[in-house]
């Protein structure tokens, strides 16, 4: 083999090594750039996973305090929905927790829970309920830390709606937020 054959054997097994490298390269890029994706997903699914869990423990949590009504009340089935009843009339309230009507018990109780969950885990949230009926939309409960959830990345629980005989829908919703 002449010296001219090696010298170009050696080019076309430098050019492979070459050609090697740039696709061990693009390989890595595509890695990286699909893993930052997978981030980012995960985080958008376990915050929409929180935000569902934490307003379902919400609305089934029962409350220890004396209501007046010799039952074990839970905050969504009883409370709220007594609150929605008696949004305007609060003197008529089935639930009166704490020396407080339903309404002013509720707020007080949902804020608290959230503090010591969320807030202790520094997320930004919202919560919110409202009333919807014939009349259209009244606000009962609407709660926020930090200023909330506004002009923020945010994921949401859905509604969680309660159906009241009386008085129409309840919703309740949960956002948060980073």
């Amino acid at each position: 083999m002449s010296l001219i054959d090696r010298c170009r054997k050696g080019q076309m097994e430098a050019m492979g090594l070459v050609v090697i490298v740039i696709l061990i390269t693009l390989g890595m890029l595509f890695l990286a750039q699909f893993a930052l994706k997978e981030a980012g997903e995960k985080k958008i699914f376990t915050r929409k996973g929180l935000a569902y869990s934490s307003m379902s423990a919400i609305l089934k949590t029962t409350v220890n305090e004396e209501c007046g009504v010799g039952q074990i009340p839970q905050i969504g089935k009883d409370i709220l929905e007594d609150c929605a009843i008696n949004l305007n009339t609060p003197e008529g309230s089935q639930y009166k927790c704490g020396a407080t009507d339903s309404c002013e018990f509720v707020e007080r109780k949902i804020t608290e829970l959230l503090a010591s969950t969320l807030g202790t885990w520094n997320k930004r949230y919202e919560f919110r309920s409202t009333l919807v009926n014939d009349e259209g939309v009244q606000p009962i409960v609407t709660i926020m830390n930090k200023g909330g959830c506004q002009g923020r990345e945010r994921d949401t629980s859905g509604l969680f709606p309660i159906n009241t005989e009386d008085v129409g829908l309840i919703e309740n919703i949960l956002l948060i937020c980073d």
